[in-house]
């Protein structure tokens, strides 16, 4: 996997973790070998978001995944957590934050790591 972009040295430790976890779960879980046939290449354009924080595992891996079965992920869909080798999503931050700044952007459903479900829980219903 290439990455180009205004990277900082988390942001691509993140996607090589990403890779890394899709690539072994398309192959032992799903007997695809795309991500080991094919090379990827990871585009960040710098922006206005730095991007030096983990928190873009879980879509980056979502991302692979989709692009190796070739299945869309359905939009309107928001999505965050560092992943770990092991593919699981740990916890976040800032989940109130991330609620009204999707709604802000029009994102309908969210994915949070279930690691979180408290904090959702504990939020205003409206």
């Amino acid at each position: 996997m290439k990455t180009t972009g205004s990277l900082g040295s988390v942001m691509k430790e993140s996607m090589h973790i990403a890779y890394t976890f899709a690539k072994s779960y398309l192959h032992e879980k799903l007997n695809n070998d795309f991500l080991e046939t094919h090379e990827v290449h990871v585009h960040a354009p710098e922006g206005a978001t730095p991007k030096d924080g983990p928190s873009a595992g879980i879509t980056i891996t979502s991302g692979l995944i989709s692009l190796a079965l070739q299945k869309p992920v359905k939009q309107n869909i928001g999505m965050t957590g560092e992943i770990s080798l092991r593919g699981k999503v740990l916890k976040i931050g800032g989940v109130k934050e991330k609620i009204l700044a999707a709604k802000r952007e029009g994102i309908t459903e969210l994915i949070f790591p279930k690691s979180n479900k408290e904090d959702i829980e504990e939020l205003p219903k409206y």
